[in-house]
């Protein structure tokens, strides 16, 4: 785990989140990401597709 991530723990654990609350805020920062990925990767593909 590198620097910014521990940073990140330790703040939520200041603020009063448990390891659990954590877990689960990374995971849904995780499934963000990539959903994020997917649509921007259909997007454009959508874009050459007009653009053609």
């Amino acid at each position: 785990m590198n620097e910014k991530w521990k940073k990140l723990i330790e703040n939520f654990e200041e603020m009063g989140y448990t390891p659990k609350d954590i877990q689960m805020i990374v995971h849904f920062y995780d499934t963000m990401t990539e959903q994020h990925k997917i649509l921007k990767k259909y997007y454009e593909e959508d874009d050459n597709e007009h653009n053609d």
